[in-house]
């Protein structure tokens, strides 16, 4: 069934045009994923369709009588009781209905809005949103602010409603999992703005379709089928089929290789420690606590973290995940107890709240004021003006005053300052937080080289599995351990990784965590080293075997007319073909496991 049309429209922010001439429409089956850089025009296009924008030019043409559910990302909530906000989207709902949403959303039913928090503010509205009876739902970042267990179960809810979506969100499992469409804004398109280009199919398949414009435009890159080949074998894996460990077929890679073109510019960098190296201890927690007001986030909590380690901290919405990590930066002391930091330690934290630098210099004056030069693990260096291009400065973006920057360019900024100060240690809250998802897609693949420690604190899932091999939740004062957050997420099910210590294995000790969860040995990290290393080797290796092989065909061009000759470069081709395909395979193997 017809739901929505978009016919020309056109809008444009500051005399500066986000798209154009944009037509599509929406039938009840859709379920439409609308990702592209930020600043792009996802939002406004969003409020467009649900009639909280007039567009500059076309129309919007709904069908007759069509309800839509709309969450902006700054929603207007009443002064009023959280359930009677609520209520109010629909007269009909019951208040019991309406407290067990709210309440599966962390929010109390009798809390008066005028005191609440914009999360809260949020997760009423989203609350609001999904009990109201609607047709179509338009969904503008619907996990922000929610934590791992809550986004596991929005994205539950929101695959089991008969209803159309039309959802922005950095979430690459709920897109992948819900959207049988996506809309991509791309603006390295030949017109004026955003050029739309529509995909039938998952947030994967876009990922490949990607790669293949891009190599019509001649703009592919080697990264390209590293950056896109990682992805797609990550999403297709899913969150829950990790017992299963699927072989993706090498063809995949063929397509997506024979979709890039030659740029070694764009390689994904192996980023190096600066100076110092890790050396055996890098944080202990012993007996620590640390209180807010009255109330003890963590109690008495002890835990090791050894160097190349690559730790996940989930946990509820003020749990004390930030808390832990500002703990182990050194920005807070404990109330009780000792945090032992390696005497070679040299952290580097990325916060949930971006620090703006002063208003009166560029993009580049900041990142200069720290280091001309970043260091790679291979012993190079890198113009710190080339890594900012990595991350979507261009030359005249880093020529931008820091004021003229939008919220996503700065957060962008605050990473870049991380990285060129070459810290060993890195610490991040909540990366995912207002970045587009290409940008994030360069950000993981560069901490894939990453060779220091690296401790994430966030909510997304795939953030989560891509760059982290043990989680650690924060939780009731106290620190549990898990393989993964599918592990974590189990454990909650059955109601084992909620408050309390658990007893340490049989020859543990402090630094594996007695009350953090199973020893981390030595042994268990260089094993861990050694298969990424084994993975970019491979990596390496098939770079080359490309590379001879594409010298084997200009080769065989070259010997027409030589049919002996011909012969024995096309047995060459096959080996190498052969060995080829072979190494492709473990490295897909590898690349998930």
């Amino acid at each position: 069934m017809h739901l929505v049309s978009v016919d020309r429209v056109t809008a444009s922010v500051e005399g500066r045009t986000l798209f154009a001439d944009v037509s599509f429409g929406l039938s009840s089956s859709d379920r439409v994923g609308l990702v592209g850089p930020n600043g792009s025009g996802k939002t406004t296009l969003l409020r467009i369709v649900a009639g909280d924008r007039a567009p500059d030019a076309g129309n919007v043409i709904p069908r007759t009588g069509l309800r839509i559910g709309w969450l902006p990302q700054d929603p207007h909530v009443p002064d009023e009781a959280a359930i009677d906000v609520v209520l109010a989207g629909d007269p009909l709902a019951r208040p019991d209905e309406a407290a067990a949403l709210l309440d599966r959303l962390g929010v109390d039913p009798a809390h008066p809005m005028q005191r609440a928090s914009g999360g809260q503010r949020r997760r009423v509205s989203l609350a609001a949103t999904l009990l109201a009876p609607s047709d179509l739902l338009i969904l503008d970042e619907p996990t922000n602010h929610l934590d791992v267990d809550t986004i596991d179960w929005l994205e539950e809810e929101l695959g089991r409603r008969d209803r159309s979506i039309l959802v922005v969100t950095h979430d690459r499992y709920v897109l992948e999992r819900l959207a049988n469409r996506m809309l991509d804004l791309d603006p390295s398109g030949p017109g004026e703005g955003a050029e739309v280009v529509w995909h039938d199919g998952s947030y994967s398949s876009l990922l490949e379709a990607r790669a293949e414009r891009a190599a019509s435009r001649r703009r592919a890159t080697d990264r390209a089928r590293n950056l896109f080949t990682k992805e797609v074998a990550w999403l297709r894996r899913g969150p829950k089929a990790r017992t299963s460990k699927p072989k993706f077929r090498v063809e995949q890679v063929e397509r997506l290789r024979e979709a890039a073109a030659d740029d070694p510019q764009s390689a994904p960098l192996e980023l190096g420690t600066g100076r110092t190296r890790l050396g055996d201890d890098v944080f202990t927690l012993d007996d620590v606590t640390v209180r807010r007001g009255e109330h003890a986030v963590l109690d008495g909590v002890e835990l090791g973290i050894g160097p190349g380690e690559r730790i996940g901290v989930v946990g509820p919405n003020g749990a004390g995940k930030s808390t832990l990590l500002h703990l182990l930066a050194g920005r807070i002391d404990p109330d009780a107890g000792r945090v032992r930091v390696g005497r070679t330690v040299h952290v580097g934290l990325y916060e949930q709240e971006a620090r703006t630098p002063p208003a009166d210099v560029t993009a580049l004056d900041t990142v200069l004021a720290i280091a001309e030069h970043i260091p790679l693990a291979n012993g190079e260096r890198l113009p710190a003006g080339r890594l900012a291009e990595r991350f979507g400065f261009d030359a005249a973006r880093q020529r931008t005053p820091v004021t003229l920057l939008s919220g996503g360019e700065r957060r962008r900024l605050a990473l870049l300052h991380l990285l060129i100060d070459a810290p060993n240690v890195i610490l991040l809250d909540e990366p995912t937080n207002d970045l587009d998802l290409d940008t994030l897609a360069v950000l993981e693949d560069h901490l894939d080289g990453f060779t220091g420690t690296l401790i994430v604190a966030s909510h997304d899932r795939y953030t989560l599995d891509r760059l982290t091999d043990r989680t650690i939740a924060v939780g009731d004062g106290g620190l549990t351990e898990h393989l993964d957050w599918e592990g974590y997420r189990q454990a909650r099910t059955q109601g084992s990784a909620g408050p309390g210590r658990p007893t340490p294995p049989p020859g543990s000790d402090h630094r594996g965590g007695s009350r953090g969860g199973a020893d981390r040995s030595a042994a268990e990290n260089r094993r861990r080293q050694q298969h990424r290393r084994r993975v970019r080797s491979l990596e390496q290796r098939i770079e080359r075997l490309e590379q001879q092989r594409g010298d084997l065909d200009e080769a065989m061009a070259a010997a027409a007319e030589d049919p002996d000759r011909l012969l024995r470069l096309q047995s060459e081709v096959e080996d190498i073909s052969a060995e080829l395909a072979a190494v492709e395979e473990e490295w897909l193997e590898l690349a998930v496991d």
